[in-house]
């Protein structure tokens, strides 16, 4: 008989978790609901889902990828949004550390638009509560769901 390792164990979870996150309702910042303590959530604009992230402090991390005062270690989705927005418009951003150019001014008016978008978008949440779990399954959601705004590099 085959052991079944903690690895397999995660492994077997991950579309249940996956049809609970795709099934959960569509939650907006100004009606999050029941929203769980600990787990994942994905960010859906026009239906569609573009960001995927973890947390054990649901609520309060939803929050801060919009509050205006969130910074670029807070609210990175609307910084890599804020960055894209800047390429497509064709400006040339300075070669700076993330938390000096978060206070560009060229910069500043595309992070704080982009915090505004993210504020506008609908979120799905499924309640994950072991780090391994959440871990595994956040690769697995953006990887399954095709969330072009996760790429997992460092900053």
């Amino acid at each position: 008989m085959e052991t079944i390792t903690r690895f397999d164990e995660v492994i077997e979870k991950l579309p249940v978790f996956l049809n609970s996150l795709r099934s959960s309702p569509a939650l907006n910042r100004n009606n999050l609901g029941q929203v769980p303590k600990r787990g994942i959530y994905a960010f859906y604009e026009e239906e569609v889902p573009i960001y995927v992230g973890r947390s054990d402090r649901l609520r309060k991390r939803l929050f801060e990828h919009s509050q205006p005062g969130s910074t670029h270690n807070s609210a990175t989705f609307a910084f890599n949004l804020a960055v894209e927005e800047a390429d497509k418009r064709g400006i040339q951003l300075p070669s700076l550390p993330r938390e000096t150019l978060q206070h560009d001014p060229a910069f500043r008016e595309l992070y704080s638009r982009a915090k505004e978008r993210v504020s506008r978008m609908d979120i799905r949440v499924v309640e994950v509560t072991d780090p391994i779990d959440q871990t595994v399954f956040e690769v697995y959601a953006a990887l399954e769901l095709e969330t072009p705004y996760n790429t997992f590099e460092n900053h």
